[in-house]
């Protein structure tokens, strides 16, 4: 009998092991970052910065960088090694650091930057991931394309609207025009459904204007082509001061409406400014001469018309110094901070002693004049000695000016609080809240404010509208809370410094206040500058 032949059976294909997904670049980057950390805590500190501090420390176009968040000490930082070592904190010359630290966590926080490229040494936009591990930042970079830029503006945006749909409207201003919310280079600008700025970080005395006027320094009119923005959202490319050094640089925004409102932020494509500002620590009477020299030579290199739009714009601002100007009848044809005087008679403007402080500044010939006189402060809005220089040039007076500093800010806000309890041990209660509520208790941007045994507001002279209120419970700052800094103040008396949100000038301002308890009392006061700090006694 035949054996039967069995039916061939087909040898099953094996399924095909699937290839994994090719790392991203922020992949490979956090790779990077957590090998880092990894081999600090197998091999401790020193070693860690003596082995990313060297060349096999670098890993295919990223290259480590380690601040230690405690004292602003850089101990990592292969793009410029002279830098290893040193102080990078506040008031630096190298505020991208101290950012690195504000944005770090202990998850990894992504932003979008420009530095350099260790492998072609070029400077670039790289996308910088920082993250926080037992008190140290550790970050890396990649190369990031213009569109991964422009991606990141978008998102930055996008969590803005989400911010607003989640918290509303009050919120969302209140955090934007925080610098809390800077990341890098990128701060939002929110304009309203009449296209009036709510918000603005790094030029706060936009706020309430309107942004279709706002010129760029070439004639470009930015502001309209941003109030054109849609829901679908609008690129618009222009020259606008970098928040760092305030100078001119090439800006890119994107800007979209959502319920009416515009959100807004951008990145800068230019060649970025490095250093403190010049102004910073420049001997004023001599920077107010300089200023006032450039503004006439760009009006003689690039004549009349771009002079006005330049300095009309607030990329003219320099710190405290802007430029006001006549034409040769004395009609005022630029004020950046005060555009109403824009088509006024300089010759007009008398202050509030009487002195004729326009006509003393009509005088200036080409070899110029200096004019003291009393101009509100920008914080306090009390009259404070401020010095002005104008010089004529073909007819027309150009000037700026400045505020007198006093020689010691720090003992002068000191003695001012220790007058006022020399106040109260004399006359009382009652009687220092009547003196230091009144106008007549100011001293230039010095104002007392008063709080009893239980920390509630007595004297508030610039917000009033906070007397009666609990200290510790006042409006925090980003992640402080102020109030309960001061109130932590004893009789040996503490500094607390914070941003102060100027809405009537073009420069940041630190507030740096003195409290101290007095027979249960907090008696505080507080003085204006551009240092972060207060410079410790000698």
């Amino acid at each position: 009998m035949a054996t039967e032949t069995p039916e061939p059976t087909a040898t099953p294909t094996p399924e095909p092991t699937p290839e994994p997904a090719p790392l991203t670049d922020d992949d490979l980057t956090r790779a990077f970052v957590v090998g880092a950390i990894a081999y600090y805590q197998e091999n401790g500190r020193d070693a860690t910065v003596e082995f990313y501090r060297s060349e096999a420390g670098l890993g295919d176009g990223r290259a480590l960088t380690i601040v230690d968040t405690a004292d602003h000490i850089l101990l990592v930082h292969h793009a410029l090694p002279a830098l290893q070592g040193q102080y990078v904190g506040p008031d630096s010359a190298f505020p991208g650091f101290a950012e690195l630290i504000a944005i770090a966590t202990e998850e990894g926080f992504w932003a979008t930057a420009r530095g350099v490229n260790p492998d072609t040494k070029q400077e670039e936009p790289r996308r910088i991931l920082a993250v926080l591990h037992d008190g140290l930042v550790f970050a890396a970079s990649h190369s990031a394309l213009v569109q991964d830029v422009a991606e990141s503006v978008k998102e930055y945006v996008s969590r803005a609207v989400a911010k607003y749909d989640a918290d509303g409207l009050d919120a969302t201003i209140t955090h934007y025009n925080s610098r809390d919310s800077l990341e890098g280079q990128f701060y939002l600008f929110l304009i309203g459904e009449d296209d009036i700025y709510l918000a603005h970080p790094i030029f706060p005395h936009l706020i309430g204007t309107d942004i279709k006027d706002v010129v760029g320094s070439d004639g470009q009119e930015l502001g309209k082509e941003i109030a054109q923005a849609t829901g679908e959202g609008v690129w618009v490319e222009y020259l606008w001061p970098h928040p760092d050094s305030r100078k001119e640089q090439q800006k890119v925004t994107w800007a979209i409406r959502h319920d009416g409102l515009i959100f807004a932020s951008g990145y800068y494509a230019g060649e970025p400014e490095t250093g403190p500002p010049a102004w910073r620590g420049a001997d004023p009477r001599e920077y107010t001469i300089q200023y006032v020299h450039a503004a006439i030579e760009r009006y003689e290199r690039d004549g009349l018309q771009s002079m006005l739009n330049y300095y009309n714009s607030v990329a003219s601002f320099e710190g405290e110094w802007y430029l006001f100007a006549t034409d040769a009848s004395d009609i005022y044809h630029v004020h950046p901070l005060i555009p109403a005087l824009i088509g006024t008679d300089i010759k007009d403007v008398v202050g509030s002693d009487g002195y004729e402080l326009g006509k003393a500044l009509a005088e200036a010939t080409e070899e110029g004049v200096w004019v003291e006189y009393l101009w509100p402060h920008p914080v306090t809005l009390k009259e404070v000695p401020k010095v002005g220089y104008a010089v004529r040039r073909d007819g027309m007076l150009f000037a700026s000016g400045y505020y007198v500093r006093i020689e010691d800010p720090v003992g002068h806000t000191r003695a001012y609080v220790q007058q006022a309890i020399d106040y109260y041990e004399s006359n009382g209660l009652d009687a220092t809240i009547a003196l230091y509520s009144s106008e007549e208790s100011l001293d230039g941007q010095w104002g007392l404010t008063l709080a009893d045994e239980n920390d509630i507001l007595l004297v508030a002279h610039i917000a009033p509208q906070f007397i009666g209120t609990d200290l510790k419970a006042l409006p925090t700052s980003g992640d402080r809370n102020l109030g309960q800094e001061l109130a932590s103040a004893t009789e040996d008396g503490v500094w607390v410094s914070n941003i102060f949100p100027n809405v009537r000038s073009s420069e940041t301002l630190y507030a740096h206040t003195w409290a101290i308890r007095h027979d249960g009392l907090l008696f505080m006061s507080r003085y204006y500058d551009d240092q972060p700090d207060v410079p410790e006694s000698p």
